[in-house]
C-alpha cells in the first residue's frame, strides 16, 4: 500500500512539473496561473490541493490540502510574509481540520530557501486503528508545524478529548514531504 501511495504521488508530481513548465518563447498574456495542485483565487488567496503527505500519530498516513490567505497585497519579494490558513488532513486512521497562522521567512540572500512556521487549532476525529488513542474519538488541540521550502515538514500537537469518554490527552507528531 505504501509503495502505491508513494508511486502515485511521484507520478502526479512529475506530471504537474512537466505541465507547468513555460516555453522559452515570449508570451503576450499569461492565460492562467492555476494548476491542479495550486489554484490562485486572487493575488492573496491560494488553494493547495495537495500540500503534503505525512505519517504520524494518531492518523498514520494522511494527505493535507490547504487554503492560504496572505495579508500582503504586493507580489514583490518580502522577507517575512504573514498568512492565515485552513487545512484539511484526511488519513487512514483519522482526520484533522485546522485553522491557524502561517509565517513564511524567505531571506533575500537565499532565494531558494523558505522557512514556513504554522500555529493552528485543530479538530481531530479518529477512526479505524489510530495510534495513541481509541477509535471514534473527537479531540481538539493545538499544533506547531515547521516546513523547509515546502519540502520537508515536522509538526507536533497536543490533543484533548471533547467527549467525556475515558480518553487521555496525548501528544501527536507528524513527519512529511
Amino acid at each position: 500500500m505504501k509503495r502505491i501511495i508513494i508511486t502515485l504521488f511521484l507520478l502526479l508530481l512529475f506530471t504537474n512539473t512537466i505541465l507547468s513548465q513555460e516555453s522559452e518563447q515570449p508570451v503576450k498574456k499569461r492565460e492562467s496561473r492555476n494548476s491542479w495542485i495550486m489554484l490562485h483565487l486572487s493575488d492573496q488567496d491560494v488553494i493547495l490541493t495537495l500540500s503534503s503527505i505525512e505519517w504520524g500519530t494518531p492518523d498514520r498516513w494522511s494527505i493535507t490540502s490547504r487554503y492560504i490567505h496572505g495579508f500582503e497585497k504586493e507580489r514583490k519579494r518580502i522577507t517575512w510574509r504573514n498568512s492565515v490558513g485552513i487545512s484539511l488532513s484526511p488519513g487512514l486512521s483519522g482526520g484533522r481540520l485546522g485553522v491557524g497562522y502561517l509565517g513564511i521567512y524567505s531571506p533575500a540572500s537565499m532565494k531558494a530557501l523558505a522557512l514556513i512556521s504554522e500555529l493552528r487549532g485543530v479538530l481531530l476525529r479518529t477512526w479505524g486503528n489510530p495510534l495513541s488513542t481509541s477509535t471514534n474519538s473527537t479531540l481538539v488541540g493545538a499544533e506547531v508545524k515547521i516546513c523547509l521550502s515546502w519540502l520537508i515538514n515536522v509538526s507536533a500537537g497536543y490533543y484533548s478529548p471533547i467527549t467525556s469518554e475515558n480518553i487521555k490527552s496525548f501528544w501527536g507528531f507528524h513527519f512529511g514531504i
